[in-house]
């Protein structure tokens, strides 16, 4: 048997990675009899059944190191949240949702806004200040241009990373900027409501070269933090965490309560405005959503 890794899995297919060529494969029935499913990212166990069609069949499923389930992508690194600095403007509120679901999982993180071409310096600066003083790696970047592309490359060497990022910020032709060779196709931007038109229909993982790889994926746009507590969310916001000792109670969800030290820092303009209101909808809507369970 051989071994290689699941760059795609497609109606009942799995694409499979050995060295420099694609095996398509087929599931051994025992798997399914195992409650396995084999997803994008595994490293597998196969066997070739046709070596001129390369054709061949998953034996087995190696142990996964993490597992996310949307998109279902395994044995992640780090995510790369990509956003536009215009066109479409970023959206902050996905930007905090992937920093979330990121913290909650333990996996690496950094930041990517596209688009530099399209946007003045002073912008830059105000994002850049923001989340760097978290902890969170930015990187700006012109997938139109190159401007900043080596920085990120050197971010992704050795890793397994996910693109994460609404449709239209650019991810694919910054794909294609890196790694010519891919040659993803890119969308337009809707001109009625400047979103992008997707031209990722599935997750589908890309080798770059020795250990690394590019999940380029449909989207995170739906992500959720429906399966954590209310209470626990303030534990991912990182700069949450220095500030929140001197809070009037030792329980304080900074929302309403008295003496709150994060709403002071807020208003202080030591915690992002945005990424605070963020805070709160997500503590919000999972409390709504427990109502009415």
């Amino acid at each position: 048997m051989k071994e290689g890794r699941i760059i795609k899995a497609l109606s009942g297919f799995f694409y499979v990675q050995d060295n420099k060529s694609v095996v398509v494969c087929k599931g051994r029935g025992i798997l399914k009899k195992m409650g396995i499913t084999p997803i994008t990212g595994d490293w597998v166990k196969f066997s070739i059944i046709n070596e001129q069609l390369k054709e061949g069949v998953v034996e087995e499923v190696l142990p996964r190191k993490n597992e996310m389930l949307r998109p279902p992508l395994s044995n992640l690194d780090q995510i790369l949240a990509v956003f536009s600095v215009k066109e479409p403007t970023p959206n902050f509120v996905l930007l905090d949702r992937i920093l979330l679901r990121a913290e909650i999982q333990r996996y690496q993180i950094g930041i990517c806004f596209n688009k530099i071409d399209l946007e003045d310096e002073e912008t830059f600066d105000e994002i850049l200040s923001g989340y760097q003083k978290i902890g969170y790696p930015v990187f700006f970047i012109s997938a139109k241009s190159g401007d900043g592309i080596e920085s990120l490359r050197s971010f992704l060497a050795g890793n397994t990373t996910a693109l994460a990022g609404a449709s239209g910020v650019g991810k694919s032709s910054l794909i294609n900027k890196l790694y010519p060779s891919f040659e993803l196709k890119t969308g337009k931007i809707s001109e009625k409501i400047q979103r992008g038109k997707h031209t990722t229909r599935f997750t589908e993982l890309l080798w770059a070269d020795e250990g690394t790889w590019i999940a380029d994926t449909p989207g995170f746009s739906t992500l959720k933090a429906s399966d954590l507590k209310y209470e626990e969310v303030k534990l991912y916001f990182k700069e949450f965490l220095a500030l929140e000792s001197s809070c009037r109670f030792l329980s304080c969800l900074h929302l309403k309560e008295p003496g709150c030290n994060i709403k002071k820092a807020v208003s202080d303009g030591k915690i992002m405005e945005h990424r605070y209101k963020n805070y709160q909808n997500i503590v919000e809507e999972i409390k709504s959503d427990r109502r009415y369970c």
